[in-house]
């Protein structure tokens, strides 16, 4: 009789043995898989609300500059999370840290210069500082991505290379025959930078400044030129000068589009390469002083 009670208590000891062994296999399989699916579905969700953010940022900022004589000195203000880590939560029940995903983090800047848009025609060279805001992702499950906003145009930077997502503020068409070029060279001024995974406010004001002199007018040629300061960069504002002829159509004979180094130009003549006067410039400024500030996430 006693044999016997020590064998019952030995199997309900290797009952619980082997519960705990499935227990922890099956945890440990919702970590090695369940766990960083769910992280990376938040991080894609947070990229495309990175991307959207920028998207919104260019287009309200293009409204600024295209009603400038109503908006000038107006400051504009946007905030979003800069990874999925933010410490603010809401809600209830049991949450183990061993069962979510880490959180992402990220780092927003902006600061003066880095690129230089130089415009040259027959009578004028004008250098021009574009400045550029720009968001770097700190991902633990989905490709890391670097946003910038330059010139009007959205970039998307991965390790594939550089892509514009939006297109900058220019227009290359034909008006009656003629070559005309349309361009906003948006001029960011500011330095700055934060980093973290919780809440970021950027606020940005147009400035009152005079337009640029002797670029608008009709001229022989005009040359585009922008130093990018990166080779990726330079590809892709080569391809913004290639695609911004490609969908009007415009003839290759008006122009020329390479780059070198980390320098993207394009030589505009018309479809006269004498100087006969075919090229209709029209620039049009737009200065924006941003800066960069945390935004609470709770009400104390």
């Amino acid at each position: 009789m006693p044999a016997a009670r020590n064998e019952e208590g030995l199997s309900e000891v290797v009952g619980f043995v082997l519960l705990l062994g499935v227990l922890v296999m099956a945890l440990s399989v919702y970590q090695i898989y369940a766990v960083p699916a769910q992280g990376r579905a938040n991080e894609i969700e947070h990229m495309n609300m990175v991307k959207d953010r920028f998207t919104d940022y260019k287009i309200a900022l293009d409204s600024l500059w295209v009603n400038k004589n109503n908006v000038t000195g107006v400051t504009l203000s946007t905030a979003f999370d800069l990874g999925t880590g933010s410490a603010a939560t809401g809600g209830g029940g049991l949450s183990l840290p061993i069962l979510s995903p880490a959180g992402s983090s990220g780092a927003v800047s902006v600061s003066s210069g880095g690129a230089t848009l130089t415009i040259r025609t027959p009578t004028n060279i004008t250098a021009i500082p574009l400045g550029s805001l720009q968001y770097a992702s700190g991902n633990n499950y989905w490709v890391d991505q670097t946003w910038t906003y330059q010139m009007g145009g959205v970039f998307l930077t991965q390790s594939g290379g550089t892509t514009a997502r939006v297109s900058p503020s220019f227009s290359f068409y034909n008006v009656s025959g003629n070559a005309s070029v349309s361009i906003t060279p948006v001029n960011i001024t500011g330095s700055a930078l934060l980093a973290g995974s919780g809440p970021v406010r950027i606020e940005t004001r147009l400035r009152d400044m005079p337009p640029y002199a002797n670029l608008t007018g009709t001229f022989a040629w005009v040359n585009l030129s922008v130093a990018a300061g990166d080779e990726g960069m330079a590809r892709a504002w080569e391809r913004v000068f290639k695609g911004a002829a490609q969908r009007e159509g415009i003839s290759p004979a008006w122009y020329a589009v390479g780059r070198s180094a980390e320098t993207a130009y394009m030589n505009i003549t018309g479809p006269q390469t004498d100087a006969t006067g075919d090229v209709t410039l029209r620039t049009v400024r737009a200065d924006y002083l941003v800066s960069i500030a945390t935004a609470a996430s709770l009400i104390e």
